[in-house]
């Protein structure tokens, strides 16, 4: 059984994560319509595309490959305008969806008629207590007459971090990424959605999906926290100048950001030394 949602997957350098990721949607409880992988100019690009071709047709799958290295916003962007079907969902390379995802989601959005939805998710999930909420994620799946959720504003990005990877949109009323941005371009995306006027969003109370690195300082080093925090205020700024958030969410945000940063680099400083 399918459903009409576009899965967009964007790829760089990451044959060796690929499959677990593809995988993961090929065991979702309801397939989505089709998969769109978006290779950004990776060295191991044929890799992918032979991992990529080589799953059944029980989903159409189409592999697109970029002559060079652009960003991953733009990668999202080319398989945007690639999707055929009626919801846009967002899966990296190096993560994977719970098994009732889709159906959780779409579920969602098609019975409340919703123009975007976003969840919980699991940043690592070798933590402790991600099995846990994969479990609650399939009981749930059982009775979809009542999932939980709240409601969802563009006060929720500045409250949370979730990822890209949670968000289902209808395709309709879906905006690009803006490819300016290196950091805090899902943040900046969801802003625009949520401000437009009558947008119907709901927040899922349910971890659906993780990755398999901590949000902050992944790599080790203070520089990516640095740069994080960089792309949240430039993102921030540019939203307020387009009119998507007010002056009062705009002094909230750079203000819990500023509080944020040296919180974050406190953290990987003494993980840093730890693994030392």
């Amino acid at each position: 059984m399918s459903c009409d949602v576009s899965v967009i997957t964007p790829t760089y350098n990451s044959s060796s994560t690929l499959k677990r990721a593809l995988d993961s949607i090929y065991g979702q409880s309801l397939l989505p319509r089709e998969i769109i992988v978006v290779d950004d100019g990776s060295d191991d690009w044929e890799q992918s595309r032979v991992i990529a071709t080589s799953y059944p047709g029980c989903i159409a799958i189409r592999f697109i490959h970029l002559d060079k290295n652009q960003g991953p916003s733009t990668a999202r962007n080319i398989g945007i305008s690639a999707a055929r079907g009626r919801y846009l969902a967002f899966l990296d390379s190096d993560d994977v969806w719970y098994e009732d995802k889709v159906a959780i989601q779409h579920g969602l959005m098609t019975n409340h008629n919703l123009d975007f939805s976003m969840h919980r998710y699991c940043h690592d999930m070798t933590r402790l207590g991600c099995d846990r909420d994969r479990d609650r994620g399939r009981e749930a799946s059982n009775d979809m007459s009542s999932p939980s959720f709240s409601s969802l504003s563009s006060w929720t990005p500045l409250l949370r971090n979730d990822s890209t990877n949670s968000v289902m949109v209808l395709k309709e009323k879906m905006v690009f990424y803006d490819t300016s941005l290196c950091r805090g371009e899902d943040f900046t995306l969801y802003m625009e959605l949520l401000s437009r006027p009558g947008c119907r969003a709901l927040y899922i109370r349910r971890v659906l999906a993780g990755g398999f690195k901590s949000t902050i300082g992944a790599s080790g080093l203070s520089h990516d926290v640095k740069a994080m925090h960089v792309g949240r205020m430039v993102a921030l700024k540019k939203l307020t100048d387009r009119g998507c958030i007010s002056i009062f969410q705009y002094l909230f945000g750079i203000s819990t950001e500023t509080v944020k940063y040296p919180i974050r680099v406190l953290r990987v400083s003494l993980r840093t030394r730890v693994a030392t």
